[in-house]
C-alpha cells in the first residue's frame, strides 16, 4: 500500500522537459572518473574576494538566463540574490525568487566556471518552479500518507492513533517531495548547462564541481529517499545533457 501511494505521489508532477537518458555504462563510466578525482580542497578566501567572486558570477549568468526562464515562461524569472556567510558548499533556491550563495561554494570552487554553475543551477529550480511544485508535492504525500494509514487501519479493524497518524503524513510529505526532487535537481543541472552554453562559459570547466563533490561525498549509488542523484549518475547526466545542449546550440529540449 505504501508503494501504491509513493507511485501515486510521484506522477503528480515532474521535469518541466524531456531529460536525456542515462544508462548503466555512462554511471559505470562516471564512477570510475570519480573514483580517481580529489575530494574538493578549502581555500582561504577573503570576505572582498567572495562578494566579487559571487558578483561576477552573477552578473554573467543572469541576462542569458532571464532569456531562457522567459523563453520557457513557467517559473519565477525575478531573482534576489543573498550571501550566507555559511562555509559549507551549498546554496538554495528558496521562496519566490530567493537564491541563496554560501561563503563555501567561493573556498571549495576550482575557478570562477564553477562558481557560475551553482548560480546558474539555482536559477533553474526557479525557471522551472521547482520550489513551488515541490510545496504541492509535500502536501499531497501528506494527504496519501494519512489515507493509505487510514485504509490499514479499516482493513485491521482498528483506529488509527494521532501519532501513526501524524508519522503517516511526515513520511507522505517527504516521498511526495522526494521522488520529485530527483528529477528536479536533474533538470536544474540541465538548465544551468544551457544557462552557460548560452552565457559562453566552459562547461567543461565547470564539470569540475560535480566531480569534486561525487568525490567528496562518497555516494556511488541513489536510493529512493534521497534528494539528489548520487555523485556519479548526477555527472553522467551533465555529461549527456551537455552532448544535448551543444548539438542543438543551446536549443531547450521538448516539453516533458
Amino acid at each position: 500500500m505504501a508503494l501504491a501511494g509513493s507511485c501515486l505521489v510521484c506522477g503528480c508532477a515532474g521535469a518541466v522537459h524531456r531529460l536525456p537518458e542515462v544508462n548503466y555504462g555512462d554511471i559505470a563510466t562516471a564512477q570510475a572518473e570519480v573514483g580517481m578525482t580529489p575530494p574538493p580542497q578549502r581555500r582561504p578566501v577573503s570576505d572582498d574576494e567572495v562578494a566579487r567572486t559571487l558578483r561576477n558570477a552573477i552578473q554573467l549568468v543572469r541576462a542569458p538566463a532571464a532569456h531562457l526562464c522567459h523563453e520557457m515562461d513557467v517559473g519565477v524569472c525575478d531573482w534576489r540574490f543573498q550571501l550566507s556567510r555559511s562555509r559549507e558548499m551549498n546554496a538554495g533556491a528558496t521562496g519566490y525568487g530567493q537564491i541563496v550563495l554560501n561563503r563555501g561554494i567561493v573556498e571549495f570552487a576550482a575557478n570562477d566556471e564553477e562558481v557560475c554553475m551553482v548560480v546558474a543551477h539555482e536559477i533553474g529550480h526557479h525557471a522551472a518552479n521547482h520550489v513551488a511544485r515541490g510545496v504541492r508535492n509535500q502536501m499531497i504525500g501528506a494527504l496519501i500518507g494519512v489515507a493509505i494509514v487510514g485504509i490499514a487501519g479499516a482493513v485491521a479493524g482498528s483506529a488509527p492513533t494521532s501519532d501513526t497518524t501524524q508519522m503517516a503524513a511526515q513520511l507522505g510529505g517527504q516521498i511526495g517531495h522526494l521522488s520529485f526532487s530527483k528529477e528536479q535537481e536533474r533538470e536544474a543541472d540541465y538548465l544551468a548547462a544551457a544557462i552557460l552554453y548560452r552565457a559562453g562559459i566552459d562547461l567543461d570547466k565547470a564539470r569540475g564541481l560535480l566531480l569534486s563533490m561525487a568525490a567528496g561525498s562518497q555516494q556511488m549509488a541513489t536510493a529512493f529517499l534521497d534528494t539528489h542523484p548520487a555523485g556519479p549518475e548526477r555527472v553522467a547526466a551533465w555529461d549527456r545533457a551537455v552532448a544535448e545542449i551543444r548539438a542543438a546550440r543551446g536549443r531547450l529540449p521538448p516539453r516533458a
